[in-house]
């Protein structure tokens, strides 16, 4: 018999409290966006969608049936090929135009649409639509390019 491959991680199961906290701290993240780019502060709009791609990795591994593995140096092992891949799309290079972050923050709220209601489903956590609602009302008027509607079907 085939001995099963070792995690290089010690591998802990998701916390259903941390998951719903995600979910609502995205918005909370997401909404700071247009000050950093109105003070062409581009460093922390990039440290900004860095993190906003933390809590989607998170979600991600959540879907996984594991939480973020402290100290790993494996991550790309606990995601799916397809989960690397998009995500990978939102590494693009930085230029010191603010479209690039809008870019990037737009693909990141896709990729969190899609794997929001699954973690609302699997861990029995409330979705926070008051405060995705607050914060999109904010972004469309802050934001000049950013899209009045977003679909992710």
């Amino acid at each position: 018999m085939e001995t099963p491959p070792q995690w290089p991680d010690a591998l802990r199961p998701p916390d259903v409290d941390h998951v719903a906290d995600l979910l609502q701290k995205f918005w909370l993240e997401l909404e700071r966006l247009p000050a950093h780019l109105r003070a062409q502060e581009l460093i922390l709009a990039e440290a900004l969608t860095a993190h906003l791609r933390h809590i989607i990795i998170e979600l991600m591994l959540a879907m996984n049936g594991i939480a973020w593995p402290e100290g790993t140096q494996h991550l790309n092992g606990y995601l799916g090929a397809s989960q690397r891949a998009v995500l990978e799309r939102t590494l693009a290079a930085a230029d010191s135009s603010s479209d690039t972050w809008l870019a990037r923050a737009v693909a990141l709220v896709v990729i969190y649409r899609w794997y929001a209601p699954q973690c609302v489903e699997r861990f029995d956590v409330a979705y926070p639509q008051a405060t995705e609602t607050r914060v999109w009302a904010a972004l469309c008027a802050q934001l000049p390019n950013w899209p009045t509607a977003l679909t992710t079907e």
